[in-house]
C-alpha cells in the first residue's frame, strides 16, 4: 500500500528542536561574549589605573615640596618655577602623561594652579583658579592619595586622574600633584577586544548552528525511518507478526525494540480475547438464566421490607412519645433540683442570720445587764446624795428657833427703849426693824421647811420608782433576753436541719436527673437506631425495587453482550495472530 504524505498541524519536531537549540546557542554565545568582554574591559581598566598610579608616583618622587611652596602668582620667571616645570615636563614625556600640574589652596580654601606642564594655549599660570572645590579634594589635602578607577572620556581625550599630596620638609601638605594619565591606548585595546569578542561570538554561533543542523538531520533521518516502518505495520491489514528491523545503535533502536515489544503485547491480548470470546458467550447465557430467578427473589424481599418498614415507623412513633415524656420528667426534675438547691442556699443564709440574731441578742443581754447594774448603782448613789435635803429641815428648825429668840430680843429692846423715853427712841426703831426681820425670817423658814418636806417626799418616791425599774430590768427584761436566746437556738437548729434536708433532697434530685438523662440518652439512641433501621429498611426496599429494574436492564445488557461477544469474535478473526 502506497504511503500517503501527511503534514503536521503545527511546527515539526525538527523545526521545534532547531529553533529552541538555536535560541539556546545564541543566548550562550551572547552571555559568554559579554562575560569575556566584561572581564577584558575590567582588566584593561585596572591595568590603565595601575599605570596611571605608577606614573603619578614617579612624578611625585621628583617634586620638591619647598619649590611647590615657593610658587605664587607672578612667579613664572622665577628659578623655582622654571626648575619644577622642566622636571615635570621630563616626567610627562617619559611616562605618557597627558596633563601634569600642581594645586595649592589659600586660607579661604580656594584652589589655584601652581605649575602646569601643558605646552598649548590652555596652559594655566600660577594663581589661576582650579575648577574643582576644596571639599572634593579634602582627603588629599589631609594626606591621602586619590586614584580614579575608571576612564574619563573628555574633550581632551580618555583620561585616568590621580591626585597625590605634596609634603614640605616638615611633613605638612603644601599642595597636590594632579596627574591626568593618557588612557587612549587602553580604550583602543578595549574597543579591539570588543570587536574580537563579537567576531568570535558570531563565528561560534554559526559553527554551532551548522553542527546542530547536522545532528538534527541525522536524528530526523532515523525518526523518519521508524515512522515509515510503523506506517507499514499499521496499514498491513492487521498483521501483528511484523517487526521493526532497525540497527542504528542509538535511541532509535531502543524505540524500535519497544514498538516490537508493544506489538507482541497487543498480539497476546488479541489471542486472549479470541480464546475468551466463546467463554463469554456461554457465561452470558448462564447470567441471563440466573437473573430471571433472582428477579423473583428480589420481589419477595421487597414485599417483606415494606412490611418491616411499616413496623419500624410505628416503633419510631412510640419511641418519640416516650422520649417526649422523658424530656418532660427531666425538665421537672431539673426544676425541683434547682428549687431544692436554692432553698438549701436560702436555709444556709437564714441560719447565718439566726446566728447573727443570737449573737446580737446575747451581746444586748450582757450590755443591758451591765447598764442595769450601772444604773442601779448610779441611782442609789444619787438617792443617798438627795437625802442631804433632810438637813434643810433641821437647819430650818434652827432658823425658827433663832427667829423666836430674835423676836424676844426685839420685844425686850422695845421695852427698854420705852423706859428710856426720848433717848431710847432710835433704839426702839432698830428694835422694831429687828422684830420685822425676825418675823420675815420665820415666815421664809416655814416656807423652806414646807418645800423641803415635799422634796424629801419626791426623792423617796423617786427611789421607790428606781427600785421598781431596776427590778423590772433584772426580772422582766433579762427574762425576755433569755427567752429570745432560747428561741434563737431552737430556730437555728430547725433551720440547720432544714438546710441539711434540702441539700440531701438536691443531691437526690441531681442523681435522679442523671438517671433520667441516661434514660433519655438511651431512648434517643434507640430512637436513632430505629430511625436508621427504618431508613435502612426503606433504602433496602428502594434498592430492591431498583435492583429489580437493574436486573431487567442487566438481562437486556447480557443479551446485548452476547451479541457483542459474537461481533468481537468476528473482529478478532480479522487479525493475523
Amino acid at each position: 500500500m502506497e504511503k500517503q504524505k501527511i503534514k503536521v498541524r503545527k511546527l515539526s519536531v525538527q523545526l521545534k528542536v532547531a529553533i529552541l537549540a538555536s535560541l539556546l546557542l545564541i543566548q550562550a554565545c551572547v552571555v559568554m561574549g559579554l562575560n569575556s568582554y566584561s572581564r577584558i574591559r575590567t582588566g584593561m581598566i585596572e591595568m590603565g589605573v595601575e599605570e596611571a598610579e605608577m606614573a603619578a608616583t614617579i612624578a611625585h618622587s621628583v617634586v620638591d615640596g619647598e619649590l611647590v611652596k615657593a610658587i605664587v602668582p607672578g612667579s613664572e620667571e622665577s628659578e623655582e618655577y622654571k626648575s619644577l616645570l622642566a622636571t615635570l615636563r621630563a616626567v610627562q614625556e617619559t611616562c605618557g602623561i597627558a596633563f601634569l600640574y600642581t594645586i595649592y589652596a589659600d586660607d579661604n580654601n580656594i584652589l589655584y594652579y601652581g605649575v602646569d606642564t601643558d605646552t598649548g594655549e590652555l596652559q594655566r599660570s600660577p594663581g589661576d583658579v582650579y575648577e574643582k572645590t576644596y571639599s572634593e579634594l579634602a582627603t588629599v589635602f589631609g594626606g591621602d592619595e586619590y586614584v580614579q578607577h575608571f576612564i574619563d572620556h573628555t574633550v581632551d581625550g580618555d583620561l585616568i586622574t590621580v591626585y597625590l599630596p605634596i609634603f614640605d620638609s616638615n611633613g605638612t601638605v603644601v599642595g597636590i600633584l594632579g596627574c591626568d594619565y593618557d588612557a587612549t591606548y587602553v580604550q583602543d585595546r578595549i574597543e579591539a577586544a570588543r570587536r574580537s569578542t563579537i567576531q568570535i561570538s558570531v563565528f561560534c554561533m554559526v559553527f554551532s548552528e551548522i553542527v546542530l543542523n547536522l545532528v538534527i538531520f541525522v536524528i530526523m533521518k532515523s525518526l523518519k525511518k521508524v515512522d515509515r516502518k510503523i506506517y507499514d505495520i499499521v496499514n498491513n491489514e492487521g498483521d501483528l507478526t511484523q517487526k521493526l528491523d532497525i540497527h542504528s545503535g542509538d535511541e532509535m533502536e531502543l524505540i524500535a525494540e519497544n514498538v516490537n515489544t508493544l506489538l507482541e503485547y497487543i498480539r497476546g491480548i488479541m489471542l486472549n480475547i479470541s480464546q475468551n470470546t466463546s467463554q463469554l458467550e456461554e457465561s452470558t447465557g448462564t447470567v441471563v438464566k440466573n437473573l430471571m430467578s433472582a428477579k423473583d427473589g428480589i420481589s419477595d424481599v421487597s414485599a417483606t421490607m415494606e412490611e418491616m418498614s411499616a413496623a419500624m415507623e410505628e416503633t419510631s412513633a412510640s419511641l418519640c412519645q416516650v422520649n417526649e415524656s422523658v424530656v418532660s420528667i427531666d425538665q421537672t426534675v431539673v426544676s425541683i433540683a434547682r428549687k431544692a438547691s436554692d432553698e438549701s442556699a436560702a436555709s444556709g443564709e437564714t441560719s447565718r442570720r439566726v446566728q447573727s440574731v443570737y449573737n446580737q441578742a446575747e451581746s444586748d443581754r450582757e450590755n443591758a445587764a451591765r447598764q442595769a447594774k450601772e444604773m442601779s448603782e448610779a441611782v442609789n448613789a444619787k438617792i443617798e446624795r438627795s437625802k442631804a435635803v433632810e438637813k434643810i429641815d433641821a437647819l430650818t428648825a434652827e432658823i425658827l428657833n433663832i427667829t423666836d429668840q430674835t423676836s424676844l430680843l426685839a420685844l425686850n429692846a422695845n421695852i427698854e427703849a420705852a423706859r428710856a423715853g426720848e433717848a431710847g427712841r432710835g433704839f426702839a426703831v432698830v428694835a422694831g426693824e429687828i422684830g420685822s426681820l425676825a418675823a420675815n425670817s420665820a415666815k421664809a423658814a416655814e416656807e423652806i421647811q414646807k418645800v423641803s418636806k415635799e422634796v424629801i417626799q419626791a426623792v423617796n418616791d423617786l427611789a421607790d420608782e428606781a427600785e421598781n425599774m431596776i427590778r423590772f430590768m433584772n426580772e422582766t427584761a433579762m427574762a425576755g433576753y433569755d427567752k429570745l436566746l432560747e428561741n434563737s437556738r431552737s430556730y437555728q437548729s430547725d433551720v440547720e436541719h432544714l438546710s441539711v434536708t434540702m441539700q440531701e433532697f438536691a443531691t437526690g434530685s441531681a442523681n435522679l436527673r442523671e438517671n433520667i438523662s441516661s434514660i433519655k440518652e438511651a431512648v434517643e439512641a434507640v430512637n436513632i437506631a430505629v430511625e436508621e433501621s427504618t431508613k435502612g429498611v426503606v433504602n433496602v426496599t428502594e434498592v430492591a425495587s431498583d435492583l429489580t429494574e437493574s436486573m431487567e436492564q442487566i438481562n437486556e445488557e447480557a443479551n446485548g453482550n452476547k451479541d457483542v461477544a459474537e461481533q468481537l469474535g468476528g473482529e478478532v478473526g480479522k487479525f493475523k495472530l
